[in-house]
């Protein structure tokens, strides 16, 4: 069933008459040519979630709404941002395993500073990725930090931070709520950028045997924390 996005979703009840805005109503109706009768899904982005009939009008009516339950573990995911193509394929599949938080960090070896004029376009990108998977929740998407400031973000934030290693792991048993990821640029982390990880108290985690890129890592790693 496809799905499309409607801000106020969370205020309907069964049997309200709603219009999609003009691309999500381009979309479901010049490109997938709706016909009265289909049914499809919605979503806010906030944890609510629908379906809808198609009515003779091209409008939409409401037939259920519901609220999901946000899971309990909170996925931090602070991400040196790596070139554009990447950048959004790791926005997808970081919504898809259901990350709560993205914070894109400024490291030294940083191969891309990232445009704030692109927050509107992420978001979009975000949002289809919902859509595509059925995940009730929009991850919350910051604007770029030092990594510094990340560092302090992430130790205030969260009761676990780690960091992506292919030589020693030093995880713990018991893993709490909200955890932090770090994923260094292409480059890799610096080496005083490690250190202060470790100084601040990251765990290393192993994903695999071998170096990873960007992209690999960053979802090797949030579906290992997962699990």
């Amino acid at each position: 069933m496809p799905r499309f996005r409607y801000n106020d979703l969370a205020v309907c009840t069964a049997g309200d008459t709603i219009d999609l805005d003009r691309s999500e109503a381009s979309h479901l109706f010049k490109i997938l040519r709706a016909r009265t009768g289909d049914v499809v899904g919605l979503l806010d982005g906030k944890g609510t979630l629908g379906n809808a009939v198609v009515t003779a009008d091209k409008r939409l009516t409401i037939q259920d709404v519901r609220k999901v339950e946000r899971p309990a573990r909170k996925l931090h995911l602070y991400l040196a941002p790596p070139r554009r193509q990447k950048m959004d394929q790791i926005l997808r599949e970081a919504t898809e395993l259901g990350v709560y938080r993205i914070v894109p960090i400024l490291c030294e070896h940083a191969v891309v500073i990232p445009d704030k004029d692109s927050a509107d376009r992420q978001t979009d990108l975000l949002f289809e990725a919902c859509k595509q998977s059925g995940n009730a929740f929009l991850p919350v998407l910051e604007e770029p930090m030092k990594f510094a400031d990340a560092l302090k973000d992430a130790v205030n934030t969260c009761g676990l931070n780690v960091f992506g290693s292919p030589y020693e792991s030093a995880m713990p048993e018991q893993m709490p709520e909200q955890i932090g990821f770090f994923v260094g640029p292409e480059g890799g982390f610096s080496a005083q950028e490690e250190e202060m990880m470790r100084a601040a108290g990251f765990a290393a985690m192993r994903i695999g045997p071998w170096i990873l890129r960007v992209e690999t890592a960053a979802v090797a790693g949030i579906a290992r924390l997962w699990g």
